[in-house]
This record gives structure tokens, sequence and C-alpha cells, in this order.
């Protein structure tokens, strides 16, 4: 070919690609992120979606169950296999121009992340106005094995209907790992070794130098105490099924708290009760004050009391 054929051809390939703006896609971008890069084995974790659109179109997600699917692979490569049907992704929602927006999803449901290693997750985004995949970073995290501080099997109580023959027993696990370099206090719900896992949740933030107490009580739930800071603690019941009911926070104010019984019930004796923002039911509008419980046997506090002051009207 001689060189006039060649810029020719060129020329004729340059006039070719600029008739053909850029892919859409180049515009729009997708990325995952994971709520914690440390999880203890089956612990429950969420997976973000960030959608970012510029391509000047409105783009439409969520119409079926196909446009967006997930991948987990241990660090050799090895595909983890889903243990139950993939996750439901399903509605419609749009993304317009300039707009991002985020689908998030619970993965440990559908994927049994047993053995302590590292993992990635990737995903395949489908977007069905162009007919193609988007590319999606993979994101990256670690399974650590916790420390078990205590553990007790239970029955559940039987729901209205259920026969004596259809009782359950399940088991309450407290384990304790580092997150964050700040030692947590986690909860494990399971039908007992090597039975079904029915869900991991951190509770709380501990100290390293007092270890929680747990009692379970008449209707399965599960009572924890654990000392959370210096001078606070937390208190949580959480449900048979893991979810958390009550948590609520105490100081050590003339005693510490302490799990006790009154009246056949389970509760906390001793401390001062906090209002917090994130106690469980929310306390945002309640106008409660602080209490200072103060178990039977514990000393009350000392009275302050001042010398008397003369009356200056009597003396004269």
């Amino acid at each position: 070919m001689n060189r006039v054929n060649f810029n020719h051809l060129l020329f004729c390939l340059i006039l070719f690609v600029a008739g053909f703006p850029l892919p859409a896609n180049a515009q729009v971008t997708a990325t995952l992120e994971i709520n914690k890069s440390q999880l203890l084995p089956r612990e429950t974790f969420f997976v973000r979606l960030k959608i970012v659109n510029f391509s000047g179109q409105t783009l439409v997600f969520g119409e079926d169950n196909n446009w967006l699917q997930f991948q987990i692979e241990n660090e050799v490569g090895e595909v983890i296999d889903p243990i139950s049907e993939p996750p439901n992704v399903e509605g419609r929602f749009t993304v317009e121009s300039s707009i991002r927006a985020t689908k998030q999803i619970d993965l440990s449901s559908y994927y049994a992340l047993e053995k302590a290693g590292r993992y990635k997750v990737t995903a395949k985004l489908y977007v069905k106005q162009w007919g193609r995949l988007l590319s999606v970073n993979p994101v990256k995290f670690d399974i650590v094995n916790g420390s078990v501080l205590w553990q007790q099997m239970f029955g559940v109580p039987l729901k209205k209907g259920e026969l004596p023959s259809q009782l359950k027993r399940r088991r309450y696990v407290l384990q304790k790992a580092k997150n964050l370099r700040m030692m947590t206090l986690y909860v494990r719900v399971d039908d007992g070794p090597g039975g079904r896992v029915h869900k991991v949740s951190p509770v709380c933030p501990m100290v390293t130098f007092n270890e929680p107490v747990a009692q379970v009580d008449p209707t399965g739930n599960l009572h924890v105490l654990c000392q959370s800071g210096a001078r606070t603690y937390n208190y949580s019941v959480l449900s048979p099924d893991g979810v958390i009911k009550i948590r609520h926070h105490y100081n050590i104010v003339g005693s510490r708290p302490r799990l006790g019984f009154r009246e056949g019930k389970i509760v906390v004796v001793g401390g001062l009760k906090l209002l917090r923002p994130d106690d469980v039911p929310s306390r945002k509008n309640d106008k409660e004050k602080p209490k200072l419980i103060v178990p039977e046997t514990a000393n009350k506090p000392i009275p302050v009391i001042r010398e008397p002051v003369a009356d200056v009207k009597k003396i004269k």
C-alpha cells in the first residue's frame, strides 16, 4: 500500500469514528461499597451499589431480578456458591442525568461465609436501554474468627397453633472480635453446632477488662449487660431471631449496673439510666428524666449537710 492510499484510509477511518459518539456508559459509573471490612462468619453485612449518571439520559433499573448480579470469590479465586436464590433486587427506579442513586442489599442470607480468609465481591450491572453490561469495581473484605465468651441452648416458645412436638431449640453465642481497632461484642443465633445460622450481628463495643453477662428469660429473649466504656454500660434484649428489641445505656453512679430480678422479670439494677438517641425503642420524644436506680443492698448516697445560717431579722 502506497503512502497516498494509507493516508486516504486513515482519513476515512477518522471520519467514521467521528460519526459515532463515545458510548454513554463512559459517563456512567457504578461502584460497590461494603459497610465493614472485617466480618465474623455468617455476620449480617450490606453491600451498596452507587450509580452516578452523567450520560444525559434517564436510566431505568430494577424492572426484573436480572439487572444486578453478584459473585463472591475467596482469596484463591474460587467462586462461593450461594445457599439460596439470587438476592431480590427487583423494584423499578430511575436515575436521571447528573443524579446519583444507591441500592443496598443484604448478602449474608444468600452466602454461607463460614471460613476465615479474604473474599472479593463483584457485580454485573445490566443497562437494558443500552443492551450492555457496565463494569463495577470489586470490593474486598475479611472473615475473621471471634472468641466465644458464652453460649446457651434454649427452647423457642411455641406460637399459636403449634404443637408441642414442633418445639424448636436454638443457641445464643456471645463472641468478641476486634473491629476497627475496637473490641466489639457480637451475638450469634443458630440451631446449635453445625446447624442453621439465623443471625450474627454486633451488639456494642466492649472493654477488655470486664466480660459481659447474659441470661435467657422464659420467653426466649436474651438479656445482655456489657461494659462499653470506662463508666458506661450497654443493656440489650434480643429476640430468638436475633433482633434487638431493647437497648438502654447506664452510667456507674452510686453502684455498678447489674442484672437482677424484679417481679419475676430480668431487669437492670444499679447505676444511672441515660437517655440517648440510639436507644431502642427510640426515646427522642420521651420527656422521661434520668433516674438513679439503687439496689436495696447498696449504700444510699450521703446527703450534703451544711451549717445553719443565722436569721439576721430575728437578731435585730
